[in-house]
């Protein structure tokens, strides 16, 4: 720590990467624990997502079968840290749809479940309902404007996982390393 108890460039870096992973987890847990309730009960989540009166008839069907896969698409490359930004970009503009669909809901005084996470007896749309939303949405632009993939699959597990991708570097090079 510097004097006055601010902390140095050093540690702000280090407190940093700490919480964007936080968002990271945080958001990949939200979209994993999401995804699977929906893509296990397709008819019931298909019911949630008529109840919203947005989408015409032959529409929800395709939605109901493709949403939750984007979602678990999604939940599994924050997790393992690959294409952060992009996936990031793509929850935020999953919560932003999200935040639409209730608002739309509640202006027409629409007494529904959310859809969420538990497709049979879901929470209600509500106005606390935005404020989460609107909370996840945050931390999803926050990644989308601040994080990288250091902490990705590549980067813990690359050298372990991948031995010989060090020495495909270089064989262009007679087998040589950089500087040899």
């Amino acid at each position: 720590m510097e004097r006055g108890g601010c902390l140095g460039p050093t540690e702000r870096a280090r407190w940093e990467l700490w919480l964007l992973w936080l968002c990271r987890m945080s958001l990949a847990v939200v979209f994993l624990t999401a995804s699977l309730e929906k893509i296990a009960h397709p008819a019931e989540f298909a019911k949630a997502v008529s109840n919203y009166r947005i989408l015409p008839a032959v529409a929800v069907n395709f939605f109901s079968l493709v949403l939750p896969w984007v979602e678990l698409l999604c939940g599994l490359l924050l997790l393992a840290g690959q294409w952060t930004r992009s996936a990031a970009l793509l929850a935020a503009l999953l919560f932003f749809l999200f935040f639409l669909a209730v608002s739309a809901a509640l202006v027409r005084g629409l007494d529904i479940h959310c859809g969420c996470f538990d497709t049979t007896a879901g929470r209600k749309v509500g106005v606390q309902l935005l404020l989460e939303d609107s909370l996840w949405l945050l931390l999803s632009c926050v990644l989308v404007f601040r994080a990288d993939d250091r902490w990705g699959w590549r980067q813990v597990l690359g050298p372990l996982a991948f031995p010989w991708v060090k020495g495909a570097q270089h064989a262009g090079r007679g087998g040589q390393a950089p500087g040899s």
